[in-house]
């Protein structure tokens, strides 16, 4: 009896038994059916077509896994803060500051906002939404502006989460329907980074602005008090066309009435050799982090 064929499938089915047995058990039915009969080089074309089968759905297995795998490892929304946003829950009895004090503080929030703080009964929440340039709630954006809110205000002021969408671009946020992972955190004040940085040479400047209008009008329509505060991606070394995506952003921000936090002008020169002191691979280190957290807290602090 021809033994080629067995030899062709034996290293797949020994694969297989261990991630699909109740599959394989049926392959391996049809297979002893056939050598029982004979049949086996007669019915080589079923045994192909059966074949063929698993490892369509092996494939789709796996392509969900790793689809699965890069959501896990994509979204990153841990919250370090909550001691601080329990004390401000359960109420203080006297704020470190004063009335006039905090007044100045929360002059650039908007007026419900501003009401909010005022009552101090529960904690302003704010939600940090983009790409890799914020980093990870363990190390990027969220640690400077949590420490520099903390001094300008109070432990417990603000409970500030990171969603950090590592490779994505403005069109994948949108299609992959991120805004509803914010949503889900019903928060006071989005700051989201523009995701340029990984929209540059991927996605055109017109379509990333229409990208961020759909984003924003997602997270408005399910949060009518949210309010969102626009910012650019960091800046790096020698930016060229980048920098005129940038520049576009500002012109976009200013048509459609958004706030923008411009921190770029906080940072060293593009074309100076001190601005490679504050990246790693065109991303923010601890440095970058702290000038562009520092930036959100002085706007933040009535600045």
């Amino acid at each position: 009896m021809p033994k080629k064929p067995l030899r062709k499938v034996s290293g797949f089915l020994i694969f297989t038994c261990n991630h699909f047995p109740f599959i394989t058990i049926i392959l391996l039915d049809t297979i002893i059916r056939q050598i029982s009969r004979g049949e086996v080089m007669k019915n080589v074309l079923l045994l192909i077509a059966l074949i063929g089968c698993l490892a369509v759905v092996v494939a789709g297995k796996f392509h969900w896994d790793d689809k699965l795998q890069q959501t896990g490892e994509t979204v990153s929304a841990e919250v370090d803060s909550a001691s601080g946003a329990t004390k401000q829950s359960e109420g203080i009895d006297e704020i470190p500051v004063s009335n006039k004090e905090l007044k100045e503080l929360v002059t650039n929030f908007p007026e419900h906002l501003q009401e909010k703080m005022m009552s101090f009964n529960e904690p302003i929440s704010i939600a940090i939404v983009g790409s890799e340039s914020i980093g990870t709630s363990k190390e990027g954006l969220k640690q400077s502006i949590e420490k520099g809110l903390e001094e300008s205000y109070w432990n417990g002021a603000f409970k500030v989460k990171q969603f950090t969408f590592k490779d994505a671009t403005t069109k994948s946020i949108v299609e992959d329907k991120f805004y509803e992972n914010v949503i889900e955190e019903k928060p006071d004040i989005v700051l989201l980074e523009a995701f340029t940085l990984n929209d540059n040479g991927v996605v055109v400047i017109d379509e990333g602005h229409q990208n961020l209008s759909t984003f924003m009008s997602e997270l408005k329509e399910a949060i009518p008090s949210v309010s969102i505060m626009l910012m650019p991606s960091n800046p790096i070394a020698d930016p060229g066309y980048y920098a005129l995506q940038i520049s576009a952003l500002e012109k976009y921000a200013e048509a459609n009435d958004l706030i923008y936090l411009d921190h770029w002008k906080e940072w060293p020169a593009v074309d100076s050799e001190e601005i490679n002191e504050y990246l790693v691979d065109s991303r923010p280190n601890e440095q970058g982090f702290e000038v562009w957290g520092d930036f959100i807290v002085d706007y933040l602090s009535g600045n």
